[in-house]
């Protein structure tokens, strides 16, 4: 795997992250809905924008989704 391949796979694992934690995060202290909402869908597309820029690095797509 080369040096690009890597970057772009940690992108993937760490927007994964940042994702998986704003979904568990206390529902006791929620923020306003529109906000929440709108935060979900901008880590969903950076999710997306990360698993895209891996698979044109040419990571195969089993790395990809072992690494979320």
């Amino acid at each position: 795997m080369n040096q690009d391949q890597r970057r772009a796979l940690e992108r993937v694992r760490d927007t994964c992250a940042v994702l998986h934690s704003f979904m568990n995060t206390d529902p006791g202290d929620p923020p306003r809905e529109r906000v929440r909402s709108a935060t979900f869908r901008q880590l969903a597309d950076d999710l997306l924008d990360a698993v895209t820029a891996a698979e044109t690095a040419g990571v195969p797509e089993h790395l990809i989704f072992d690494s979320m």
